[in-house]
């Protein structure tokens, strides 16, 4: 304004003039710059906020969905114990096959119950980081061995072909867990195969990153659309699967916690999971 005023009014402008409209036009472009740069940090811290708030309402509808699903679990063993205690108890003339019926369920219901709550509380051990590892040298093959004889192979309908090189194979791990994640497998398999002549078959092989095994088995696998979540708290890999839907969850909380991983392979024709056991302790 003052050059305007000095140039309008035919009076000279000076080298002290032009430096003091340099200097202004210099703050005011770094005046501006600080706003730019504000007004990029607000809208970052927005965008922050939103991812939060997104992140946070996830959170809370996963925590309502699990509570849903939980309370569904536990809702279904009780009403049935409930219901046919109360039978036992208010039917003085009940028949003695109908009496043993009657308890023979609720049995059933109470084992099942405490399974699920079994489960529950190791899931919340393994994701707390609580667990206890107890790390020991270990033969693979035994640990398998191990595993068959605690699922009662012997009397399933599922036939078992395994390869032999699992027993020349030494890993350092937890027996037990890795046990636990190799019977969830082949429980799983002798549940839900739906072949009529169904068959799991166990490879082992040595990898760059440890040792892979293989739970192949020959029925229809697992659908496409169940794939990504079948290793999910609740989450069931069959329309017939009738368990509470923790066990895959657990067994990829063991393997992590044993620095190694459980992946379904797919388009292989039948259900197939693949363990990776590191060879040593991480």
């Amino acid at each position: 304004h003052a050059m305007i005023a000095q140039i309008v009014g035919r009076s000279s402008v000076s080298v002290d003039d032009l430096m003091r409209v340099a200097d202004e036009a210099a703050q005011i472009m770094e005046y501006s710059s600080q706003l730019e740069a504000k007004t990029e940090e607000q809208a970052r811290t927005a965008r922050q906020l939103t991812e939060a708030n997104l992140k946070l309402t996830a959170i809370s509808e996963q925590k309502d969905a699990f509570l849903s699903k939980v309370s569904h679990e536990l809702r279904t063993p009780m009403t049935s114990i409930r219901a046919f205690s109360e039978i036992l108890g208010e039917t003085e003339d009940l028949a003695d096959d109908q009496r043993s019926k009657y308890a023979g369920i609720i049995h059933g219901e109470t084992i099942r119950l405490t399974r699920l709550l079994d489960d529950l509380l190791d899931l919340s051990v393994l994701e707390n980081g609580e667990v206890k590892l107890s790390y020991s040298r270990c033969n693979l093959g035994a640990i398998i061995d191990q595993a068959v004889a605690a699922t009662n192979f012997v009397d399933s309908h599922l036939a078992l072909r395994r390869d032999k090189p699992s027993e020349d194979i030494w890993v350092v791990t937890d027996q037990d867990r890795l046990s636990q994640v190799i019977i969830n497998l082949i429980t799983n398999a002798a549940k839900y195969c739906d072949n009529r002549s169904p068959l799991l078959k166990i490879s082992v092989r040595r990898s760059d990153k440890g040792v892979q095994i293989d739970f192949v088995d020959n029925g229809s696998g697992v659908s496409r659309e169940n794939q990504d979540v079948i290793f999910e708290k609740f989450s069931r890999a069959t329309d017939r699967s009738s368990g509470a839907g923790l066990g895959l969850a657990i067994c990829r909380e063991i393997m992590s916690k044993l620095g190694g991983s459980i992946n379904y392979v797919p388009a292989q024709g039948g259900a197939v999971f693949r363990v990776l056991v590191p060879l040593s302790q991480n």
